[in-house]
């Protein structure tokens, strides 16, 4: 017999050496998919900015919470169709005091996080358009649900708010055609 024919005699009666390496081998091929997938996921890295920062500044916002309780004001967010662009959206602001009385000409900022995509977080100033009714342009466009982090600075008193809303936009073609 050849050396050949021997050596695959061989190899194939301790075929069973070969198979923690071929598991070996299909884990780590697995995990380097798996890892390349959840890091080309876009906004699946997304994160909190300046996030060590706001927990260090916790005892602050247990502060600010306590400062919202007494305040009692009521913001009321809406995301509508925009009248400036076909197929975008606008966010409006409703602030009112405890009493339901519209708070007017304060500074409102608002931060609005798609959670599909919060690599794409909008920060906006809202105008006042008149009867505690603020409102911005949001120049992205993402459904599903969003966050909208709302801060209104009024008279020297500060109000904080968190809300999700689910957001559904029509297809690009139909807003364009003006269906």
């Amino acid at each position: 017999m050849t050396q050949g024919v021997i050596v695959l005699r061989s190899l194939v009666a301790n075929r069973w050496v070969f198979v923690p390496v071929f598991m070996l081998a299909a884990v780590v091929t697995a995990a380097v998919l798996v890892v390349t997938l959840a890091v080309n996921d876009r906004g699946a890295t997304a994160a909190e900015p300046d996030y060590y920062r706001k927990g260090a500044a916790w005892d602050e916002w247990k502060k600010q919470l306590a400062m919202n309780g007494v305040l009692r004001w009521v913001v009321t967010p809406n995301v509508v169709a925009s009248h400036a662009h076909a197929g975008r959206a606008r966010l409006q602001l409703s602030v009112a005091d405890k009493h339901g009385m519209p708070i007017e000409g304060a500074i409102v900022h608002a931060d609005v996080i798609p959670i599909l995509d919060g690599d794409a977080r909008v920060a906006l100033v809202l105008a006042h358009d008149g009867a505690g009714q603020y409102s911005a342009e949001l120049p992205i466009r993402i459904g599903g649900q969003w966050e909208i982090r709302s801060t209104v600075e009024w008279h020297g008193s500060r109000f904080c708010d968190r809300v999700r809303r689910t957001v559904e936009f029509q297809s690009q073609h139909a807003a364009e055609s003006g269906q």
